[in-house]
């Protein structure tokens, strides 16, 4: 689980659900981006950025981090883009 949710910003149960969200995210992301540190950060960052929102639930949030690596993806193709 990434440090950032690791704080005291979030109440146990919340944290406990990022971090399985992230986790799921993260497995099963294929390919994997060439530059693995930067895709966790943004799927962290899209998580935390998802339960400011009001989203709650794994799935969903799961999904935000997914979307939020595939769109950075898509932005910054040389940074993060999968090896072809």
């Amino acid at each position: 689980m990434p440090e950032r949710f690791a704080s005291d910003a979030y109440n146990p149960e919340t944290t406990k659900l990022m971090g399985e969200a992230f986790e799921k995210a993260w497995a099963d992301f294929q390919p994997r981006p060439k530059n693995e540190s930067l895709a966790r950060s943004l799927m962290a960052t899209a998580i935390i950025e998802a339960v400011a929102a009001g989203v709650v639930g794994r799935d969903a949030l799961t999904r935000a981090a997914t979307v939020g690596l595939m769109s950075a993806i898509k932005a910054d193709p040389d940074a993060l883009n999968p090896d072809r």
